[in-house]
């Protein structure tokens, strides 16, 4: 069950999925997802699980097919470092879809090469993506942003815990609201959560198995 928002009357939806979804528009936006994580500490000699990045991809791709889906924004961190051969995987899945956009905001993770880039043209580029409501889209907060306007942004991969009876409590991965700020959880497996601690200014939507919460 998804949570709606509405920011200067556009109606935008929380996914359990870990994504946002705007009707308006047919765009699903998704952040941090850091594919390639795995292979690359792989290459480092580090002991890590097997990727299994076909799995992750029909995440997306299911999405994709759950909500009519006309562009996908990536937040930025949609590589975790440098080339491997996750890059290719996902650029021939994407190509699947030619009738869907493909549009990175980039992260301080997205390092590819220009010359990658230019092979890889599925997917645009840009700093930053502006809709007529006054939504920007970026990887991290802009500065000094007007009054009037808000922000979609990525990057710190937030998490809250919920207590439950008995003494138990759970990490959960969230959507944080903030000062027209919403940060979304990261769409990949192998993040880690940064805790969000609730405050009087702040929204804290949980992801809990199927259902966004606001907790």
């Amino acid at each position: 069950m998804a949570k709606k928002l509405t920011f200067n009357n556009l109606e935008i939806f929380l996914l359990p999925q870990k994504a946002v979804y705007i009707p308006h528009y047919a765009m699903l936006i998704v952040s941090d997802w850091h594919l390639g994580k795995l292979m690359h500490f792989r290459k480092e000699g580090l002991f890590v699980p097997p990727p299994q990045i076909r799995h992750e991809l029909n995440i997306l791709g299911e999405l994709m097919q759950e909500v009519p889906t006309k562009k996908v924004v990536f937040l930025g961190d949609l590589f975790h470092s440098d080339w491997n051969a996750d890059w290719t995987e996902l650029i021939n899945y994407l190509s699947n879809f030619p009738h869907i956009e493909f549009v990175l905001t980039k992260g301080n993770h997205d390092i590819l090469t220009e010359e990658i880039w230019e092979k890889s043209t599925v997917i645009q580029q840009k700093d930053q993506l502006i809709l007529a409501e006054g939504l920007v889209l970026s990887h991290e907060p802009i500065a000094d942003l007007p009054e009037h306007m808000f922000n979609l942004v990525g990057h710190i991969h937030p998490g809250c815990v919920i207590e439950t009876k008995g003494r138990q409590s759970f990490r959960l991965p969230c959507f944080y609201l903030k000062n027209k700020r919403l940060v979304l959880p990261a769409f990949g497996k192998y993040t880690g959560l940064h805790i969000i601690s609730k405050e009087v200014d702040t929204q804290i939507f949980a992801i809990v198995n199927d259902a966004v919460i606001e907790v």
